[in-house]
């Protein structure tokens, strides 16, 4: 049985939505964008019971009191054992689980409904569904896990072996002498508080039942520990584990940010273990280590004002390359940013921000991301990632005029025209233009003064300002050689005040389309 569909409509905290779950759902989002809030409704729809659906459900969770609240969940590959519990029809194997909270004229009190294709839930039926919220810092999450991975299993003759071992328990605390102390100090005290007279053989210790207090034990370097006392992220990885290979009710885990208290290593392995698992998935989290193990068509980003944004289905073509490239811990940020930048290298996200910077243009501010795609050829592969069939961010980018015919071609339009793409130009690249903004003389001083540069590096530009034939296309020349373009920009970067910035022509034309308010 899998989870295919998702539908909230009317809830406060959460924008009104349909998803299209795949493997697993990956809610990512900023603090208070409602990925918990969405969470909590997928566990009212299939884990709470009706007591917990009215003190947990109430008139403010209903953005419109005037119409119900509505929560439903579409399963599909229902096999015959389900199909007959949860009475469908025939050879169906789709249903649709749906709660209602309707709002009385007293504008407090709620009629809470939940159904299985019209007919109301049982219990039965929703334990069937087979849904378990996890939470990693809860200890009763795991306190109780042997217990609940003992429930499968057919241990009815047990109870019966484990009786002599009991009883001889028994009898040895029956023997101990200090326990005999306290029982017959148990004892005077009963005797003065309650009628009658107590003495000790009215008081037994016991073992009971054996069952009832097994434990599992890890045993590591020579030494037992209960399994559940392990650190938080061991514990976490095993109970999931175990939830997903033996538990054979278990179809849906909702987890709200496993990454807590997670050191990076351990959620790394806990990513894996979530993302390769029997069940299904529902993950909110801000981690990009959990976020990077699932593929990115099964994330969705959740925007500050509550609105889901989810990628079409296989929006990314099969390359390997492409795929392990982008979607990787470190570039999680764009998924939650009002707007993107994407320039080619890290010498011009340097040069970007520095120009934003002086000229009062903060990108913090505006909630947009400054990223590098480690070169031209990356670009597609993020415009596709942020684009129409992904995750719908506007972007902006940078290119170097070699770049702007493929580019052009790329997206079905002439390069005169990129500009209406957000696709800005750096004539002849970057280097060009930031020496012609700064000068040759001031870009040569600057070279000098940053200290970057070892003299001999230098001296074919002193000689030809020596000649008096030192140029802007010579020292752009010297800027763009691969050795020298990091500690060129390093150098000349505090010579870029705000008038320089300005005459930097293609980043001033990024900086002015992503400021603009119609960009997206």
């Amino acid at each position: 049985m899998r989870l295919t569909d998702l539908t909230i409509d009317n809830h406060t905290r959460v924008a009104d939505c349909h998803l299209d779950i795949r493997r697993h759902l990956v809610l990512v989002g900023t603090n208070d964008s409602g990925k918990s809030s969405l969470l909590r409704c997928l566990d009212l729809l299939l884990g709470a019971d009706t007591a917990t659906l009215y003190a947990d459900i109430s008139a403010g969770d209903l953005r419109d009191p005037h119409q119900p609240l509505r929560i439903e969940a579409t399963f599909t590959d229902l096999d015959p054992d389900r199909r007959t519990l949860f009475g469908l029809a025939g050879h169906a194997t789709t249903m649709h689980v749906t709660l209602t909270a309707t709002m009385h004229d007293d504008g407090q009190t709620l009629t809470i409904r939940r159904t299985i294709d019209g007919t109301d839930m049982t219990v039965p039926r929703l334990h069937a569904i087979g849904w378990t919220m996890f939470d990693p810092t809860d200890p009763d999450t795991t306190r109780h896990m042997t217990d609940r991975l003992l429930d499968d299993l057919d241990l009815d003759d047990l109870p019966r072996r484990l009786e002599p071992i009991s009883t001889q328990a028994d009898q040895a605390l029956a023997n101990t002498p200090q326990l005999n102390q306290l029982r017959d100090r148990i004892a005077e005290q009963l005797t003065a508080a309650l009628p009658g007279r107590f003495q000790r053989n009215n008081l037994a210790f016991s073992v009971g039942n054996l069952l009832e207090h097994l434990t599992l034990e890890l045993h590591r370097k020579g030494r037992p520990r209960n399994l559940w006392a392990q650190s938080s992220g061991m514990r976490t990885g095993v109970a999931i584990t175990l939830l997903d290979a033996l538990d054979r009710d278990t179809q849906l885990i909702g987890i709200d940010e496993p990454e807590t208290h997670l050191h990076p290593a351990s959620q790394r392995n806990l990513a894996r273990l979530l993302a390769q698992g029997r069940s299904q998935k529902i993950i909110a989290t801000h981690a990009p280590d959990i976020i990077s193990a699932f593929d990115p068509d099964q994330v969705t980003v959740i925007r500050a004002d509550g609105h889901c944004v989810q990628p079409d289905r296989d929006f990314l073509d099969d390359d390997a390359r492409t795929m392990l490239h982008l979607w990787d811990g470190s570039r999680i940020e764009p998924l939650t940013a009002n707007r993107v930048i994407v320039v080619e290298g890290v010498t011009d996200r340097i040069l970007v921000e520095r120009c934003a910077d002086v000229t009062g243009r903060s990108l913090d501010a505006s909630g947009t991301t400054l990223l590098q795609a480690d070169g031209w050829g990356n670009m597609d592969a993020w415009r596709r990632l942020l684009g129409d069939h992904g995750y719908r961010i506007p972007m902006v980018q940078l290119i170097d005029a070699d770049a702007a015919d493929t580019t052009a071609s790329q997206l079905h339009t002439t390069v005169d025209r990129l500009a209406e793409h957000h696709v800005h130009v750096s004539h002849p690249d970057l280097e060009g233009e930031y020496v012609h903004a700064l000068g040759a003389d001031t870009t040569w001083q600057a070279l000098h003064e940053g200290n970057h540069f070892k003299p001999s590096e230098l001296r074919t530009l002193d000689g030809l300002r020596d000649q008096g034939s030192l140029d802007e296309e010579r020292v752009a020349a010297f800027c763009r050689t691969p050795r020298h373009k990091t500690a060129a920009i390093l150098a000349i970067l505090p010579f870029v005040d705000a008038t320089v910035a300005r005459r930097i022509g293609s980043i001033e034309r990024l900086l002015a389309d992503n400021a603009d308010s119609r960009l997206g």
